[in-house]
């Protein structure tokens, strides 16, 4: 699950996405993403594709693709949406330190860069970062950055360079998996709170979400049914439904694997 929701660019980057693992079994996944994503087995590509129903019932296949690719030790090395001809309309190039962090991702867009964000790291855990704009200005930074054993940063604050605060976050997880948080923006209101409910297979399958969109509220509440699975276990379709038990969205997935 991508925490997109903030609109800070950082958790989308940190967190690319059971609690009774062992201590020694945490550390021997931390900052690897799979686990993060709730993927199993040696996950080499991930392709997503969605189906959007209306309130008539009638579906609608969205024109793009989702893809993550990851390398055999876990990590995620691109992300990237493609059209229906197969053209890449957008695309994060990600580079990361010798033991696995995020050094720098950079969204880009049509070929150009909309954003880029550079990580400050010690010993393992996210000590801060710098955001750029589309012309490579710096335009915010991070500071006050929590990460958990999945190499996850569930918590901060972000700044405008004039040193003003411009979010908040504090994020919950369940070992690797979110379970919900909140967010404040700039003037200190709150811009998100929610919670997340998981299955024993650490899927979601229900989430209760409030927005702030232009000084009011917006209470979602959509549960998750897992439709099918593939023989390592992770799901290949998905159907979302809304708060009056209608489906709304239907997301098919491609996994490829590595060959053992």
């Amino acid at each position: 699950m991508k925490q997109v929701f903030l609109g800070a660019f950082v958790l989308a980057l940190f967190s690319c996405n059971n609690t009774d693992n062992k201590k020694t079994e945490t550390a021997a996944v931390s900052n690897a993403d799979l686990p993060q994503m709730n993927l199993k087995g040696k996950v080499q590509e991930l392709a997503e594709t969605t189906v959007t129903i209306d309130s008539t019932g009638k579906a609608k296949s969205d024109s793009t693709t989702e893809i993550s690719e990851f390398d055999e030790k876990g990590y995620q090395t691109k992300d990237y949406t493609k059209d229906s001809s197969g053209k890449t309309v957008r695309e994060q190039m990600i580079k990361r330190n010798a033991d696995g962090t995020w050094a720098e991702v950079q969204y880009m867009k049509g070929g150009k860069q909309m954003s880029r964000l550079t990580t400050d790291v010690k010993d393992g855990k996210y000590t801060g970062g710098k955001n750029y704009d589309s012309t490579d200005k710096q335009d915010s930074y991070y500071t006050e950055l929590k990460t958990n054993d999945y190499g996850i940063v569930y918590s901060g604050k972000q700044h405008f360079m004039n040193d003003k605060i411009k979010s908040t976050f504090d994020m919950k997880y369940d070992g690797p998996h979110f379970i919900g948080g909140t967010a404040t923006d700039s003037t200190g209101k709150t811009s998100y709170t929610g919670t997340v409910k998981l299955d024993d297979k650490g899927n979601p399958i229900e989430e209760t979400s409030t927005t702030l969109e232009k000084d009011s509220t917006k209470t979602e509440v959509v549960t998750y049914k897992y439709d099918s699975t593939d023989d390592k276990g992770n799901w290949t379709q998905r159907t979302t439904y809304n708060d009056k038990g209608k489906p709304t969205k239907v997301v098919k997935r491609t996994i490829t694997y590595f060959k053992d």
